[in-house]
């Protein structure tokens, strides 16, 4: 039976063409070794973690990367301008294109590193991966790991995305960062409203002159 609209593809119409991830992009695996990472103060490169990420997973603040010295045989595929990280363990998916990152950063081993061609841009990819119909589909096809699911290299190459004009992926981008601007100014707006509203009461509570007795 065919699936109804939420199991869709996200922004798909009859006027655009879709293709898979793996004809837009390469994908790679995140830096992998055996041993645990060790933070150096002089570390040659940056790690980038779910940790330095903002709560919306959004954006990364690069000055929270910690810095670590590689080992010399594990294969390294540093970030490059341009590149979209999505975290395939877990049960929270999500895809960025993180800007302004130190040189060199490698993404952590839980993340496939994405290198988008010229068909698509970072930021719509990332859109496109974020949409919830299309994250549902590869959480479906997601494997159960040893205590979290995970979602294998040819899973996500196969997703289907859809590929509209450059100009139109522009004004989607464009579309999305002002969603985002305006959620973050509506939690700080409710942030505030809750510390007024907070600071009133206890300024009525400390000068109340009653007993506090009940009637």
């Amino acid at each position: 039976m065919e699936g109804g609209p939420a199991d869709r593809p996200p922004c798909h119409n009859r006027m655009t063409t879709t293709s898979r991830l793996a004809d837009l992009a390469e994908i790679q695996p995140g830096y992998l070794t055996r041993k645990p990472v060790k933070p150096r103060a002089d570390g040659t490169h940056h790690l980038l973690q779910i940790r330095d990420f903002n709560p919306d997973r959004s954006a990364v603040t690069p000055g929270e990367l910690i810095r670590f010295t590689p080992d010399s045989l594990s294969p390294l595929q540093p970030l490059l301008p341009g590149d979209v990280v999505f975290l395939a363990r877990g049960a929270r998916n999500f895809a960025c294109a993180p800007a302004d990152l130190p040189v060199p950063t490698v993404a952590a081993s839980y993340f496939f590193v994405i290198h988008p061609g010229a068909q698509v841009f970072p930021g719509y990819l990332a859109w496109c991966l974020n949409q919830p119909a299309t994250l549902r589909a590869i959480a479906r096809s997601a494997t159960s790991g040893a205590h979290m699911p995970v979602v294998r290299r040819a899973d996500i190459e196969s997703v289907e995305i859809p590929v509209p004009s450059l100009s139109v992926q522009n004004t989607i981008i464009e579309l999305d960062n002002l969603m985002r601007e305006e959620q973050s100014l509506l939690r700080e707006l409710s942030r505030k409203q809750n510390e007024l509203i907070s600071t009133v009461c206890m300024t009525v509570a400390l000068s109340d002159g009653g007993t506090g007795a009940h009637p």
